[in-house]
């Protein structure tokens, strides 16, 4: 048996949560939360009740001061606490993607499966070192670590999975003022999580992405959680970090010389080649463009105001994707979902831990999508490319088979 303030401060550390977390989901300081875990003040019956939820623990053991057993930590909860002018349409997709977290974790307890998921960053951060040059070496390094080099990153899932990063995707509003573009947690089972908003372009995504990677790499030993909105210095930071990480300048220099491009750009051809290259959206581009002074502000202003990406692309050869211009929540399905909880669904049938149905049901999809992931033909067989068999006889005359 202890005393209250000390389950108070035991009860926080064990699900995760910072005193600025809990004093920003109650409405208090953190000043407050500190007098509560060191027994100079006591928090109202409200206030106590809320912690219980946050927390993942029985009221009654909190009061008593007993041994705490884990519950539901309010994940959700805290997320859209987080900032009070958020968008009412974003609760359902922040719900969709803690109950995916918790449902992954049921899923790899019952095939007695481990998630390898990454708890700890292995990235050195102090909130002092934020200046423009310590942000761009922070995104090196993270690339030196992965062993990408300075050049573009095709698919950033597989950097994430690398990295023990799961990555869920749901709708959350279209308007960036009001909905975030994603959001970062740590999960007790899973580890670290982001979610990314469908109701934006590709581009914007995959940006998010990045801005959620910087979150859980540099800021995850300070929160338990981010909700990415506004223009707070750590989202300054993040914002600056998936610039860098994704169209490092080193690498955009190189590019440019090697197509003989001017050192300081004027034409926007030039930055479509570069945007398509590193695999960026327009605004991401010229942004980076101008940041390197590779570019000067009228350019910048005239491009930006003047040009149609997506159009311009499309004349120059590149392959438009409808969701450039159009975001359509409802093309993703089964890839809302991370490839490691893919493949253990399909571990789960195909050992018959789980039958189609429960399988769809448990995932919130339908038996064609279960379909999809167990990779079954749906066809006869005579939509293949009829090339395949002549390429299987061009490389088996090697002999490596």
């Amino acid at each position: 048996m202890s005393n209250l303030h000390e389950v108070l401060g035991h009860a926080r550390e064990r699900a995760g949560y910072s005193q600025d977390d809990v004093g920003a989901a109650l409405g208090v300081s953190r000043v407050m939360i500190s007098y509560w875990e060191v027994g100079s003040r006591a928090p109202n019956d409200r206030q106590l009740s809320a912690m219980a939820r946050l927390y993942g623990v029985q009221l009654s053991d909190l009061v008593a001061g007993r041994e705490l057993e884990p519950a539901d930590i309010d994940l959700a909860g805290m997320l859209l606490r987080a900032d009070g002018g958020i968008n009412p349409g974003t609760a359902p997709g922040i719900r969709e993607f803690v109950q995916f977290l918790d449902r992954y974790a049921e899923l790899a307890r019952l095939l007695h499966v481990p998630i390898r998921g990454l708890n700890q960053s292995p990235f050195l951060y102090r909130s002092k070192f934020t200046q423009k040059d310590d942000i761009r070496r922070k995104a090196e390094e993270v690339r030196a670590y992965l062993g990408i080099g300075t050049g573009p990153i095709s698919d950033l899932d597989p950097v994430c999975e690398m990295l023990g990063i799961t990555v869920y995707r749901a709708p959350m509003g279209s308007d960036l003022s009001k909905a975030p573009s994603g959001a970062f947690v740590k999960h007790p089972d899973v580890g670290f999580s982001m979610l990314v908003n469908l109701d934006m372009t590709l581009g914007r995504r995959r940006f998010t992405v990045a801005h959620e990677l910087a979150h859980a790499l540099f800021h995850s030993n300070d929160t338990s959680h981010t909700l990415s909105l506004g223009t707070s210095p750590r989202e300054s930071f993040a914002d600056a970090f998936a610039g860098e990480f994704l169209i490092p300048s080193e690498g955009v220099r190189r590019f440019m010389e090697e197509l003989g491009m001017r050192p300081r750009i004027v034409d926007a051809v030039d930055v479509i080649h570069i945007q398509r290259y590193f695999r960026v959206s327009w605004p991401t581009a010229l942004i980076r463009l101008r940041q390197m002074n590779a570019m000067n502000v009228d350019t910048y202003q005239n491009l930006r105001h003047s040009v149609r990406p997506v159009s311009l692309a499309r004349s120059l050869g590149y392959v438009v994707y409808p969701e450039e211009y159009n975001p359509d929540a409802g093309r993703w399905r089964i890839h809302r979902f991370p490839r490691p909880f893919l493949r253990m669904l399909r571990h789960a049938v195909n050992t018959e831990a789980m039958s189609p149905p429960t399988a769809a049901s448990f995932a919130g999809l339908g038996i064609p999508d279960i379909v999809n992931v167990l990779g079954q033909p749906t066809g006869s067989g005579t939509d293949e490319p009829p090339h395949l068999q002549t390429e299987f006889n061009e490389f088996e005359v090697t002999g490596v088979i």
